[in-house]
């Protein structure tokens, strides 16, 4: 999956009395970190950070997976999205406890690389704060999305589209709980990778957020079906083919005359 990112110079240049103008702009591959930079041909540096929060990146990438026909992958950025998911809620919390940066990636370090307990860090912040436990993947989604990442099983489309349902069924209910609970806190945790870059670099940048099916799905209360079709007419305007679901294929066939080597 790539993204558009515009020079911020050529998109500042545009006079409201010129006639035209040449914005410049570059498709590059999403970053794990959010940063992009790149020069554009008027020699301009543009420094642009990602605001939109990384569970649903990874949301994204999956939907574009399913509907390139990689469906394996599309499993397992959905479980990847969930799971970063329960970091961003374990952070939006903490930042409304007032836990500092610094306290929080010295704790945060020492389960880092380990999912299980992420999972279980989650659900127990969840329940002394909310005072219930939150809602989760059904056993038989968990044991498909186990089987998808560890053994290698390669799901159908349809097992694809109820996992991914299933992660927005789980993160739903939870978000809405967090923005109703701890809205600046929300805010505040989806820039903090631009508050980082503004202190630690000192430099121009622009903030971009892309559009998010996982978004659509909860704040419009649709389906991913309907997210994903909505996904599929975007890419067809753009040019981009959606395998992912059944396609047919009529090829025209020339029978060899009798009496002739078909390799002749």
């Amino acid at each position: 999956m790539r993204i558009q990112i515009n020079c911020i110079t050529c998109s500042n240049n545009g006079s409201k009395e010129a006639s035209s103008y040449v914005r410049y702009s570059r498709l590059c591959s999403i970053r794990d970190d959010g940063i992009y930079e790149f020069k554009c041909p008027e020699g301009h540096q543009s420094l642009t950070v990602l605001r939109t929060p990384k569970h649903e990146v990874l949301f994204t990438i999956a939907s574009n997976a399913l509907l390139d026909g990689y469906l394996r992958d599309a499993v397992a950025s959905f479980a990847a999205s969930l799971e970063r998911f329960y970091e961003f809620a374990i952070r939006v919390i903490c930042r409304e406890k007032a836990i500092s940066q610094q306290e929080f990636e010295k704790c945060w370090k020492s389960i880092s690389k380990r999912s299980e307990q992420q999972f279980g860090a989650f659900t127990m912040l969840w329940l002394v704060e909310m005072g219930e436990p939150p809602n989760l993947l059904s056993n038989k989604m968990v044991e498909l999305r186990n089987q998808v990442i560890h053994q290698g099983k390669i799901p159908i489309y349809q097992n694809c589209i109820e996992f991914g349902q299933a992660v927005i069924d789980v993160i739903s209910p939870i978000e809405g709980k967090i923005l109703d609970r701890f809205p600046a806190s929300y805010k505040d945790e989806c820039f903090a990778l631009a508050g980082s870059v503004r202190k630690n670099r000192g430099e121009p940048f622009s903030v971009l957020s892309i559009f998010s099916l996982l978004d659509a799905a909860i704040r419009e209360n649709v389906n991913l079906e309907s997210c994903l079709e909505r996904l599929r007419l975007a890419r067809e305007r753009q040019d981009v083919p959606s395998i992912g679901s059944e396609i047919f294929i009529a090829s025209a066939i020339h029978p060899a005359p009798k009496g002739t080597s078909a390799m002749e």
